[in-house]
């Protein structure tokens, strides 16, 4: 009996929808450098097309047949990407207590052996001493004796942070008398449209509480002093790390890509700090290397993301493949809105890439304790900074291979959409990450103008 016409439209354009969709994906993975992805995908496409034609040419109902399986396909798409409410993750940071910055390992790094600073440190924080001598014993970050020591990419990387620590002399200054007449909305919309227009990739502002401040300071500007910051509100921002060097990771292209973009945030968080020194409001800029706040704590409670796994931020678009400049302030801004993300925490819990593929073993797979007076999740920063000091770079594996860090396109951002919403495909999600790109993928190769070539 002759199927009736609607039949075969309907086949085709499923025909077409599934074979394009594939066919994006594969574009867009070659697009990206993802030659396993694409491979993967292109034997999937093939296989498909193989059955279809089977079934087209020895199976007389084919068309029927067609429409069943696409329409089980449909069915079993459609439960998978199905939202439903679930059980909220804890987001109780109210209590979160603060931290002394002279335990932080960049400042520990700057202790000299033999100074009292150095003796006196390690008497008040013995349990310190001995991990210590780990990464102590090793090269260093930068160092040409490290692992990944690169004659050009070294040298590059360090000029950038001598030109970060240029502007820790920008970072506060004189404040203008006179106030400006504008209004705290069009002060908050002009900053944020300002920012992006120099680089951000999201910004935010909230509240400056205690729990964002170091109790005690760590770095050679404030070194055992108290931390005293009297403004009311912080602006925190982002700005992007280019995906295809932190795919190198843990080789130089990583630090090199660290410095610039610690650079770029520094950059537009003193002239933001001194925009708003100019219209009459007290400002400070935090920056690589002189900080008296928690960047990642501020950027999460001003809306730009959350705290996951590797004890960093994680952005919805971007993942932790981001960089943080925060600027504190008393000038009348509008705080942003935050909604908690509990997809990202949830997908932390299953995921544990990040754990499994750190070199140093420094990410823990276990699940969220009570740190600080919050559920979260940290790092062990001396393995962490171990390894560093080995291999010379500041490693970046755990940002390259999160599947929230793949670049930020319109394939990508389905991903995310579904992710966010619906957790049996959260659960998927991974698993196909995994099979598309590795459990543990390979670091991208280094360009060849890395390397002084045309």
């Amino acid at each position: 009996m002759e199927e009736p016409v609607w039949m075969y439209i309907v086949a085709i354009v499923l025909i077409l929808f599934l074979t394009g969709g594939i066919t994006y994906a594969i574009v867009i993975s070659l697009f990206e450098g993802e030659k396993r992805a694409a491979g993967r995908l292109g034997l999937v496409l093939l296989a498909l097309v193989a059955a279809g034609l089977l079934v087209y040419f020895f199976v007389s109902s084919w068309l029927i047949v067609f429409n069943a399986v696409f329409v089980v396909l449909f069915i079993g798409a459609g439960i998978i990407v199905t939202p439903w409410k679930e059980k909220e993750a804890i987001f109780d940071f109210d209590h979160e207590g603060r931290i002394d910055e002279r335990n932080i390992m960049f400042s520990r790094a700057e202790l000299v052996p033999g100074t009292e600073r150095f003796d006196t440190y390690y008497k008040t924080f013995p349990d310190h001493h001995l991990p210590d001598q780990a990464w102590r014993s090793a090269p260093g970050l930068l160092n040409n004796q490290s692992v990944f020591n690169h004659s050009l990419l070294f040298p590059a990387a360090d000029a950038t942070f001598y030109t970060v620590s240029g502007l820790h002399a920008k970072t506060d200054g004189p404040v203008n008398q006179t106030l400006t007449d504008r209004s705290p909305s069009e002060l908050t919309n002009f900053i944020t449209h300002w920012a992006n227009e120099m680089g951000c990739h999201s910004i935010g502002v909230t509240e400056l509480k205690s729990r964002h401040l170091y109790t005690v300071g760590g770095r050679a500007h404030n070194y055992g002093q108290s931390t005293k910051n009297t403004h009311q509100y912080a602006i925190a921002f982002t700005v992007e790390m280019d995906f295809a060097r932190v795919a190198a990771s843990p080789r130089s292209p990583i630090i090199l890509e660290s410095s610039n973009q610690y650079l770029q945030a520094g950059i537009i968080a003193v002239q933001l700090a001194a925009l708003l020194r100019n219209l009459g409001f007290s400002s400070m800029a935090h920056i690589d290397g002189k900080y008296q706040v928690r960047c990642p704590q501020i950027a999460r409670d001003a809306g730009l993301g959350e705290i996951g796994r590797m004890g960093i931020l994680m952005t919805p678009r971007l993942g932790p493949r981001v960089r943080i400049g925060v600027v504190t302030t008393d000038a009348p801004l509008i705080r942003s809105s935050r909604k908690p993300d509990s997809s990202i925490m949830k997908f932390c819990s299953i995921c544990k890439k990040c754990a499994d593929t750190c070199p140093g073993k420094a990410i823990s797979r276990d699940s969220q304790k009570m740190i600080n007076g919050a559920l979260q999740w940290t790092i062990n920063q001396e393995l962490c900074f171990t390894y560093w000091c080995k291999v010379g770079t500041d490693c970046g594996r755990c940002i390259a291979v999160c599947p929230y860090s793949h670049p930020d396109n319109f394939l990508h951002a389905i991903v995310r959409v579904f992710v966010r919403s619906a957790p049996l495909f959260r659960r998927l999600a991974y698993i196909l990450d995994d099979w598309l790109y590795g459990r543990k993928p390979p670091s991208r190769s280094i360009p060849d103008w890395m390397n002084g070539k045309n």
